[in-house]
């Protein structure tokens, strides 16, 4: 396989849905493809150091059978990395982090787009949470017995957490799960703020001053996240980094920059990440695939950012709040 890209720091980037489309594209990740967005090579050529390994559950899966639907998913995954001798790796701490990005091999952070897979019980989590399980995100754009999702379109939820997603918060915080935010209900994310003192994340969302999608998160909510020192993945959608909102891929880079260059502006560049929504999203034309990254990276060049703020947002910024929620590695004797 190539040698992974070392023009720039390795991105690590907070959201990818690979896993889901993969079977449908009938492609296989550790082969090059036209298909999609991400494969193991293409990640090399444009360096993508490692992601948040979303397992997605449509309406159906998560109302049939979503604990089966997502082993299914997971179990992909982990046979990806039994077939790549080493070079994707599920990553489960922070030292385990730091080393597949130094080797250069993909570091998958398996994370749940939706906790539709948790029962009451929260029995699930912990077992999940064995398997490697880091990241989870209270709710996809629906409701659950946990919280309610923002609507892509219709009525607006107007409540947060429930009793049930005030222990899931709790038990993440226990484990040490990171939580994510990005499809929340506002007052869910106010809910979360007053409960918590970790970090948390916003794996792959964007700024509602420059496109007013209901996906995206305002001022106040950008500022409490940085409050808790978490991070924001700018996504790459097209219709949450447009101002009219249209899936339309001739986005200007310049659009992209600013998203980021919103959050530095209003609370630094400690704040700000990668959260491309690769293979889950219409991205634009300039962004098509994993191997155009670095393009958007030497527009912040050009943009006079320093390497320090280069690596803090390539891979820094989630690192940072992930070796403050995960749990240390165990000690041996």
């Amino acid at each position: 396989m190539a040698p992974m890209n070392r023009e720039f720091p390795p991105i690590l980037d907070g959201h990818e849905d690979f896993v889901t489309a993969i079977p449908r594209q009938k492609r296989d990740f550790l082969t090059e493809s036209t298909e999609g967005h991400v494969d193991w090579p293409r990640a090399q050529k444009g360096g993508l150091g490692g992601t948040f390994v979303s397992i997605f559950l449509n309406d159906r899966k998560a109302e049939q059978n979503a604990v089966g639907y997502a082993m299914e998913e997971l179990n992909d995954y982990l046979r990806i990395g039994d077939r790549s001798g080493g070079e994707v790796r599920v990553v489960r701490t922070a030292p385990e982090l730091d080393a597949a990005l130094e080797a250069g091999a993909f570091a998958g952070i398996l994370h749940f787009e939706g906790a539709d897979p948790i029962s009451r019980s929260l029995k699930e989590l912990r077992v999940f949470y064995e398997t490697g399980l880091r990241s989870i995100g209270l709710v996809w754009s629906r409701s659950t017995i946990f919280a309610e999702g923002v609507r892509f379109e219709g009525r607006q939820p107007t409540t947060g957490l429930t009793d049930a997603g005030l222990e899931l918060v709790a038990e993440c915080g226990r484990l040490g799960v990171v939580v994510d935010v990005s499809h929340l209900s506002p007052e869910g994310f106010w809910d979360l703020v007053r409960v918590t003192e970790r970090p948390f994340v916003a794996t792959h969302s964007c700024v509602k001053a420059i496109s007013p999608h209901v996906r995206n998160l305002d001022d106040a909510q950008i500022r409490a996240i940085a409050d808790k020192d978490g991070t924001i993945g700018i996504n790459f959608a097209t219709a949450f980094l447009r101002p009219d909102m249209e899936r339309n891929a001739d986005v200007p880079l310049e659009l992209v920059v600013r998203h980021f260059e919103h959050v530095i502006d209003l609370v630094g560049d400690r704040h700000v990440s990668f959260g491309s929504d690769y293979d889950g999203a219409d991205v634009p034309r300039e962004l098509s695939d994993a191997t155009r990254l670095p393009v958007l990276l030497r527009a912040f060049e050009r943009r006079g950012w320093s390497d320090d703020r280069i690596e803090r947002v390539a891979n820094g910024n989630f690192r940072r709040v992930l070796g403050a929620v995960w749990r240390p590695a165990p000690r041996t004797a």
